[in-house]
């Protein structure tokens, strides 16, 4: 079995359109498959599972804010246009594993200033595709 890869955040990078991101700190998605149960008429038991679309979620969290994603959440409708989001996961400074994000559509954000911190923005953004290589 081979051992356990362990890649280190401060190494990593996360690019938006090929420019890192300044101030992140964290970033996370999750894949949702939609899946239904398939039954027997008359029975309690699933039968089977009948899988429908596949789509990805996921939040940035940025120090203070990121103008690139101001920018595309304040823009007019017509200007609205998708970006790539990649992440380059790295131990000791070699890249071990590269992840896309095709399609990327910012949601939302969400911005927190409490008295003992600084400002963080949250981005929430969702993906037509993963691509892991």
């Amino acid at each position: 079995m081979p051992e356990p890869t362990v890649v280190s955040a401060n190494v990593s990078s996360v690019k938006v359109d090929g420019e890192v991101i300044p101030g992140l700190q964290s970033i996370e998605w999750k894949i949702i498959r939609n899946r239904q149960n398939v039954y027997n008429i008359g029975g309690d038991e699933r039968i089977g599972v009948d899988y429908g679309p596949l789509y990805v979620h996921g939040v940035i969290r940025v120090r203070s804010t990121y103008p690139k994603f101001d920018n595309i959440l304040l823009s007019p409708l017509p200007e609205v246009k998708s970006f790539q989001l990649v992440i380059e996961l790295k131990m000791r400074g070699t890249t071990v594993k590269t992840i896309s994000f095709d399609d990327c559509y910012l949601e939302d954000k969400t911005f927190t200033l409490d008295a003992n911190g600084v400002g963080i923005s949250l981005y929430t953004f969702t993906a037509t595709r993963v691509r892991e290589q």
